[in-house]
């Protein structure tokens, strides 16, 4: 199979996985402190991950980890993780999944900035578009505005960065080892929770379930979506993010009941119309130099 068909299946298996893992914490936000939750779900992916790193003999503690990427693969991921995790607690699953969908415009940004990748005035106006979108979606509005949609958009540039650092790893550097910094990240980010969300609450029967649901889905969404950034360029993959608009909403409605209103499904079309635009011209110029 050609390496761009690997990538952009992983990637659209990476992105359903994620799906699941914002149901379980969703499940799990019921019982335990966000604190915990991040516990649990950083530390069972840490210890996937290190598994693994056994399994093709990479030691954990080595000299090439203490690299910029891995700094910049930890901060995006206690960034990303946090917010992302208060969004979901307290917003609507459908609104989340509908701004987490400015990760790509996010992604153009960072190549833009960071990569020197050219971003002309079309991209540019196609990047204000999408995040007008994002305007339709919250609705800034004192009767209809949920301040924890906010979280879900910061958790969109933590994760952004998480995902960025993986295009740019040097091949001395694995990607589970950069997964696994990643995962102890997020270990670190729940004990800081701890200290203002309480005390820890031992998991019973179903909960227990959950938690397992929650680390497996969440190594393998890592696993999949590094690997297929590291397998293409950033601009080939993106495109196939917004797949998750369909996973996020259709398990809002059917799982948790959710209304879908007009202004959040225009200003989801505009989101993924802003990015895929944005992602047409970028692939049209490449072809054409």
């Amino acid at each position: 199979m050609p390496q761009i068909f690997r990538a952009i299946i992983l990637m659209i298996i990476g992105v359903l996985f994620f799906t699941l893992v914002d149901l379980f914490i969703k499940f799990l936000s019921h019982a335990l402190p966000i604190g915990e939750i991040l516990i649990v779900f950083g530390g069972g992916t840490a210890v996937l991950f290190w598994i693994m790193m056994v399994r093709i003999n990479e030691a954990v503690l080595d000299r090439k980890f203490i690299h910029n990427v891995i700094v910049l693969r930890c901060s995006g991921e206690m960034i990303g993780v946090a917010a992302l995790t208060t969004a979901l607690i307290h917003a609507s699953l459908s609104t989340v999944t509908a701004l987490l969908q400015t990760m790509p415009l996010i992604l153009t940004a960072m190549a833009a900035i960071f990569l020197k990748e050219k971003v002309g005035i079309k991209r540019l106006i196609a990047i204000l578009v999408g995040f007008a979108g994002v305007l339709l979606v919250i609705r800034p509005t004192i009767d209809g505005f949920n301040a924890y949609s906010l979280f879900a958009l910061l958790g969109a540039l933590g994760l952004a960065a998480r995902d960025f650092s993986a295009r740019i790893v040097p091949r001395h550097i694995s990607i589970v080892g950069l997964s696994f910094y990643g995962s102890m990240s997020v270990v670190l980010t729940g004990l800081i929770f701890m200290l203002f969300s309480g005390g820890w609450v031992m998991p019973e029967g179903i909960m227990i379930l959950h938690c397992l649901g929650l680390i497996i889905t969440g190594a393998l969404g890592l696993w999949c979506v590094s690997t297929a950034m590291s397998l293409a360029d950033v601009s080939a993959i993106s495109p196939f993010r917004y797949v998750r608009i369909v996973f996020g909403m259709s398990a809002g409605v059917i799982v948790f009941g959710e209304h879908l209103d007009i202004p959040t499904l225009l200003g989801s079309a505009i989101i993924v119309g802003a990015g895929l635009y944005s992602w047409h011209h970028e692939r049209r110029l490449v072809q054409e130099s």
